[in-house]
């Protein structure tokens, strides 16, 4: 058995997106932005998305901790879903199921003090006082829509 695992670090591109499944479950949906090329005499270059999926209490606490516009590092397996488009081309979509968060601390909007954690030495690294959030238990065999009952009664709300 092989795994790809990935560890991104990126803006959120728009609010996560939580569904809570029948079953009791809960999935939460990140659209990660990562600049992964440097800009070039003022050329705008477009970031990478990379869609997230978390499932569980690790998704709450994303829900809850994140919104539009944060920074966030993510690790996890990647998971390429298979898919048919509106004509019946076959289209394939890289996910990463995320078993780890990291979010940057947060600090006051006043000063900095002295000493503080992200002190000049530190200002090029965001996640140098970062907590890193991982999921308690490995994330059950992966299928991106629970159960068919699950799909059913997300998709009818």
């Amino acid at each position: 058995m092989s795994m790809t695992n990935v560890t991104i670090v990126g803006n959120l591109a728009k609010a996560p997106e939580q569904i809570c499944f029948a079953s009791g479950r809960t999935k939460t949906v990140l659209v990660v932005a990562v600049n992964s090329q440097p800009q070039k005499d003022g050329e705008k270059i477009p970031p990478d998305y990379y869609r997230v999926e978390i499932w569980g209490k690790l998704a709450e606490l994303a829900q809850k901790y994140l919104n539009r516009g944060n920074q966030v590092g993510v690790s996890g397996k990647l998971v390429m879903e298979h898919w048919k488009d509106r004509d019946g081309n076959d289209k394939v979509t890289p996910v990463v199921s995320a078993t780890q968060l990291s979010f940057p601390p947060r600090y006051g909007s006043g000063s900095r003090s002295e000493g503080s954690p992200r002190s000049s030495a530190s200002d090029d690294d965001l996640f140098a006082g970062a907590r890193a959030i991982t999921v308690a238990e490995p994330p059950a065999d992966y299928f991106p829509y629970g159960s068919f009952v699950d799909t059913a009664v997300a998709v009818g709300r």
